[in-house]
């Protein structure tokens, strides 16, 4: 069985800066297109990666990159932090989503019989912000079946100093990580690759 992980996103949000043409040019002339996707606005920056890996085997592509976005830009707080996971699990059948599942949802017989399944939303409050997950039916037409979206988006509010990014970061990862091991059966966490 194959990794659920589709996609990571990575946004840092800052106080405005100019977006000067040459210290733009530069910064990719440096940060080569292979550390996957970078989008600069004047009051954040995103990365992406649809390698499928988390972000600690990301971590040492994107501190090059931080780091060199920060020092040419001169940036050295942030005001908000998210860290997104985006899932997908395949489905034999779209009833199959509850053996996959540790939430439940208690509803009245008559309506649990025509009841498959609809997009849930939930948030986890921790001591570093939140942790939001949406969980949604999909049909995946590359697998010709169904599938679950399970979307995972850790966030720091509040100002954060550019040198604390990276333990921030693994801390929301962390958070990622427990809620995926709630909201998934043990059983299927199981057959995962380690």
């Amino acid at each position: 069985m194959n990794a659920p992980l589709l996609e990571v996103r990575l946004q840092l949000h800052f106080d405005p800066v100019l977006l000067a043409e040459d210290r733009l040019m530069y910064f990719f002339k440096i940060n080569d297109e292979s550390a996957g996707e970078i989008q600069i606005l004047t009051d954040r920056i995103e990365l992406g990666s649809r390698r499928g890996v988390s972000f600690p085997r990301l971590r040492s592509d994107w501190t090059r990159i931080l780091d060199s976005f920060f020092d040419i830009f001169r940036i050295t707080s942030l005001n908000q932090i998210s860290l997104a996971y985006l899932n997908e699990i395949p489905l034999q059948n779209l009833r199959d989503f509850r053996d996959l599942l540790n939430l439940r949802i208690e509803m009245p017989p008559s309506l649990k019989e025509r009841f498959e399944f609809f997009r849930t939303e939930c948030t986890y409050n921790y001591d570093f912000g939140m942790i939001r997950v949406w969980l949604q039916p999909d049909w995946d037409e590359q697998m010709d079946a169904y599938c679950i979206q399970l979307s995972l988006e850790a966030r720091h509010l509040g100002r954060l100093r550019t040198e604390d990014l990276f333990p921030q970061l693994q801390e929301l990862h962390e958070g990622i990580k427990t809620v995926f091991r709630e909201i998934l059966s043990e059983s299927y966490i199981r057959e995962l690759p380690q």
